[in-house]
C-alpha cells in the first residue's frame, strides 16, 4: 500500500486505479491515517488497535467520505479515534457521534434556535425581558439582514457572517442599529452556548461597530412651553389620549410604558397616589407616585370620558377596553407638527424633570431619584440595598413644586401660586 503525504490537492485530484477496485494511501504525517480511493467515492479511514474479547486487535475505522468531511477534520477525527481506542473505547463511535452532531445541527437552525430563545430567554435575576425590550429583540433578529441565516445550522454561522451583517448596517449609516444587532446576537449565541447548542460564540470579542452617544437632551423652558401648548385639547384631536399621557409624563417624570399602561386599580385618587406594582417597573420594585393636583385633574377627566362612553376597563388611557394606549409613533408625529421643536423624545421629559428639579428647584438628588424610581448615585450599590426609605412626603412636595413650576412656565398659573421649596 502506497504512502503519501495527504494534502487537499492530492485528495481532490487522485483518480481511482484502473486495474483494481480501490487503492489505499497512508498518510506520512499520521501513519495510521489514510484515504481509500474507490471507483465511486473516496473515504478517510484510520487503523487503530482496539480491545476486543480480551485481546488487542488491529481495526479499521471509517471516518467519512470526502463529500462529508474535509481533510483537516478527518485528520483531527483520526486522532480522536486513536485516543478512544487507546482507552478501550470503540473508535467507530467517532463517525456515529459526528453524524448525530450533524443531525442536531440540522435541527438547530438559526430560525429554530432564535424562536426558542425568544420564548425561553431570561436576563438578570432570571427575569424575562420587559415586553417592549423583547419586542425590539424580536424585530431586529427577524429583519431581512438574517434572512439568509434562517435555514443554516446555528453552529455554522461564523464570525465573518456576523461582521458582514454589521458592515451592511454601518454602510447604511445605521450605526446605533448595528450596535443593537450585535448586542442581541451576543445574547442569542451566549444563550445557545449555555444550552450546549453550540460550542463557540461567533460574536465573542467583536467590538461595537458604530459610534453611539448617550442622549443628554434637556428641554429648554421654551420647548416645555411648546410641548404643553401642543397638548392643549383644543389643538389636538377630540379624545386624543396622547395629550394627557404627555402632560403626565411631563409632570411626574415616570416612564412612557408606565404612564401609557396606567390602571385604575393602581390609583387612589382620594389619597392622590399611584402605586406601580413591581411587575410594571424597570427595576422590579414597587413604586408609589404622589399625584399633584394637575395630574389628578387629567385622570379625573379620563374617568368622566369613560363613564360617558360607558367604557368598562382597568386602563386609564384606552379607547378599546382590553388594551392600553399603543399609537405612540403616529401620535408623537402629530404632536411634533404642533409643537414645532427640534428632535426630542418622550424620555427627554423624564431627564428634563430630574435636571430642572435639581438646578431650578434645588431638590436633593436622593429625593429626585426616589421620585423617578431611578436606582443610581445615592440609591445604588450597598447604599441602595439598605436605604429603602420612601421619602414619600418629600416626593409629594417635590412633585407639587415641579407641577407649579411647569404651570408657571406655560402660563397656566400666576407666579404667586407656585409651591416653592427651601434650599
Amino acid at each position: 500500500m502506497p504512502k503519501k503525504r495527504l494534502t487537499t490537492p492530492f485528495v481532490t485530484t487522485i483518480s481511482p486505479p484502473t486495474d483494481k477496485a480501490q487503492e489505499d494511501y497512508f498518510d506520512t504525517v499520521l501513519p495510521a491515517f489514510g484515504l481509500r480511493v474507490g471507483k465511486k467515492r473516496k473515504t478517510y479511514f484510520v487503523m487503530v488497535r482496539t480491545l476486543r474479547d480480551g485481546e488487542w486487535k488491529m481495526t479499521r475505522a471509517n471516518l467519512g467520505t470526502t463529500a462529508e468531511i474535509d481533510l483537516a477534520t478527518a485528520r483531527q477525527q483520526a486522532h480522536e479515534a486513536m485516543d478512544r481506542a487507546a482507552k478501550g473505547l470503540a473508535p467507530a463511535e467517532v463517525k456515529t457521534e459526528r453524524k448525530a452532531a450533524q443531525a442536531d445541527e440540522s435541527r438547530n437552525t438559526f430560525a429554530a434556535v432564535r424562536d426558542e430563545f425568544l420564548t425561553k430567554y431570561r436576563g438578570r435575576q432570571n427575569r424575562k425581558p420587559a415586553p417592549r425590550t423583547l419586542a425590539e429583540i424580536k424585530r431586529v433578529l427577524n429583519t431581512d439582514l438574517f434572512g439568509g441565516w434562517n435555514d443554516r445550522p446555528l453552529a455554522k454561522i461564523t464570525r465573518r457572517d456576523v461582521m458582514d451583517v454589521l458592515d451592511v448596517l454601518v454602510e447604511r449609516d445605521a450605526e446605533v442599529m448595528a450596535n443593537r444587532a450585535l448586542a442581541y446576537m451576543s445574547m442569542l449565541f451566549g444563550w445557545a452556548m449555555h444550552r450546549e447548542i453550540i460550542s463557540a460564540d461567533p460574536t465573542d470579542n467583536i467590538k461595537k461597530p458604530g459610534a453611539e452617544q448617550s442622549r443628554e437632551r434637556v428641554l429648554s423652558l421654551d420647548e416645555l412651553r411648546a410641548i404643553w401648548q401642543g397638548t392643549d385639547p383644543t389643538q389636538a384631536n377630540h379624545g386624543d389620549l396622547f395629550t394627557g399621557i404627555v402632560r403626565i409624563l411631563m409632570l411626574t417624570g415616570q416612564r412612557r410604558e408606565e404612564v401609557g399602561g396606567m390602571c385604575w386599580s393602581e390609583l387612589d385618587l382620594d389619597a392622590e397616589t399611584w402605586t406601580l406594582p413591581a411587575t410594571r417597573t424597570k427595576n422590579h420594585r414597587e413604586h408609589v407616585i404622589p399625584l399633584s393636583a394637575p395630574v389628578v385633574e387629567i385622570i379625573q377627566a379620563r374617568q368622566t370620558e369613560q363613564e360617558a362612553m360607558r367604557l368598562k376597563t382597568d386602563f386609564v388611557f384606552t379607547s378599546f377596553g382590553p388594551r392600553p394606549f399603543s399609537g405612540w409613533s403616529k401620535s408623537k408625529a402629530r404632536l411634533d407638527g404642533r409643537a414645532n421643536i427640534d428632535k426630542w423624545t418622550l424620555h427627554d421629559l423624564r431627564r428634563t424633570l430630574a435636571t430642572r428639579m435639581a438646578e431650578d428647584l434645588h431638590i436633593p438628588p436622593h429625593v429626585i431619584e426616589a421620585t423617578i424610581n431611578h436606582v443610581s448615585g445615592a440609591r445604588a450599590g450597598v447604599a441602595g440595598t439598605y436605604n429603602r426609605a420612601l421619602y414619600l412626603d418629600e416626593r409629594r412636595q417635590a412633585l407639587a413644586a415641579w407641577s407649579g413650576y411647569v404651570l408657571q412656565i406655560v402660563g397656566a398659573v400666576e407666579t404667586d401660586n407656585v409651591v416653592r421649596l427651601a434650599r
